[in-house]
């Protein structure tokens, strides 16, 4: 269930760009999955032996404004993700930890943006639509040693799904006198099948596995509000966010394995800006988790969770 797909920036900062002006934002992101699931309930008996999913992305997203209402942007992720399994070697009983990994570059991703209101300074409420496209250029069928056997790694840590996939996206805000709300939803449709890479998991036991992955959609929304304080202090920030795989595909087939489900985390932060910079520190924690099952595969599902994720973004803009 772990998300590949940066959510949106927001809070903290003007929403408009000029004509002629960038902006980088800098964010990275940490979680450590280790609580497993089975639909909505915790399932503690599969703690001991894992998956323990480790994942580290940095993404960097610049954007440049062509008029005071469109804008285009790239977004650019690396990754270095980890997947620790507990399991015995071949003939024998004892457990051991193993370790796998996956790291460089993810999925590349472009898109347009456009506010759909006048947008003027002095506007206290706005909302934008935006279109873009997922290139597959993250690897799909990274490969790691397991008792010295290559297997592919995990699909939740593969950088790339091998997809060409578009996206589309809301984004609006309300500014009060008090502070501002806002809130976004991003969705991808993928409409490939599957990666072409064996599962996991299956390829542990069988080395002539022909189960893949699946190139599944992904979602995330989020709703939050900043709230206004005395010049130089830093900008609490309150959001709440939901993010998943969803059980079939909008476009295209749904085969191959997949992890659907949603999981909710309530997201406090603080936001300061310094001399055209500014820096946001929040820490999402999970509320609800909601596994689901797939109808490809027989099996009652289950997927680990973190309890919390460390999200650290800096943003800059400038005019040439």
């Amino acid at each position: 269930m772990c998300q590949r797909q940066n959510p949106s920036v927001f809070g903290g900062h003007d929403p408009y760009l000029r004509p002629g002006e960038w902006q980088f934002v800098g964010q990275f992101r940490r979680a450590v999955s280790d609580l497993h699931y089975q639909g909505r309930k915790p399932y503690p008996e599969l703690d001991p032996f894992g998956p323990i999913n480790t994942q580290n992305f940095w993404v960097a997203d610049i954007t440049r404004g062509l008029t005071r209402r469109l804008s285009v942007a790239l977004t650019v992720p690396l990754m270095v993700n980890g997947f620790d399994v507990n399991r015995a070697p071949p003939g024998q009983a004892e457990r051991q930890w193993i370790s796998t990994s996956a790291r460089g570059l993810g999925d590349v991703s472009a898109r347009a943006s456009y506010w759909l209101l006048p947008a003027r300074e002095s506007s206290r409420g706005n909302i934008a639509f935006a279109a873009g496209l997922k290139a597959p250029t993250g690897r799909a069928g990274v490969r790691d040693s397991y008792f010295g056997r290559p297997v592919p790694v995990d699909i939740s840590i593969q950088p790339g799904d091998k997809a060409w996939a578009p996206t589309a996206g809301l984004q609006a805000f309300r500014i009060f006198d008090w502070g501002t709300v806002f809130g976004s939803a991003q969705y991808l449709f993928n409409p490939r099948g599957t990666t072409g890479v064996p599962t996991f998991f299956g390829s542990l036991t069988n080395p002539n596995n022909r189960v893949e992955n699946s190139s599944h959609d992904q979602f995330v929304y989020q709703g939050g509000a900043s709230f206004l304080l005395p010049r130089r202090w830093p900008t609490p920030l309150l959001a709440y966010r939901v993010s998943g795989v969803p059980v079939l595909d909008v476009f295209g087939p749904s085969h191959g394995f997949r992890r659907p489900g949603t999981i909710g985390l309530i997201e406090p932060g603080l936001a300061y800006t310094i001399k055209g910079h500014t820096f946001t520190v929040s820490v999402p924690i999970m509320t609800y988790v909601n596994v689901k099952d797939s109808p490809f595969s027989a099996r009652i599902e289950d997927a680990t969770v973190p309890r919390f994720t460390l999200q650290i973004t800096w943003i800059k803009r400038w005019l040439p």
